[in-house]
């Protein structure tokens, strides 16, 4: 008994292949991706405009008094790492890495 392949089932596997394949990719360990992402440089324009510092605990209290010792990164809705990554990616700074330990003055408490 010979099963009949219409060309609609195999357009839509294909379709559902090509869609699956891809978010493969994305599935993994987010330690490894922030690993192939460059430091993001404090220089940058992107990181000066935005108050960008290595060290949250070096922050300069008078030009950033909203600033409290516990604000870092790693527990920022924008990072992209796990807290307890040493690096991780962040939405603000596209294709870069930043320190767990770092902070911004976009930094919003994660939920």
């Amino acid at each position: 008994m010979q099963s009949k392949i219409t060309r609609r089932a195999v357009v839509k596997s294909g379709l559902l292949a090509s869609a699956i394949v891809p978010a493969l990719g994305l599935i993994g360990n987010t330690a490894s991706a922030a690993a192939d992402l460059p430091a993001l440089d404090p220089k940058d324009s992107a990181a000066v405009a935005l108050g960008f510092i290595n060290d949250s605990a070096k922050v300069d209290a008078a030009a950033n008094p909203t600033h409290t010792a516990d604000q870092k990164c790693a527990n920022c809705e924008q990072y992209q790492g796990k807290p307890s990554d040493a690096r991780g990616g962040c939405v603000l700074f596209p294709g870069k890495s930043v320190p767990a330990a770092g902070w911004c003055k976009v930094w919003r408490k994660k939920a």
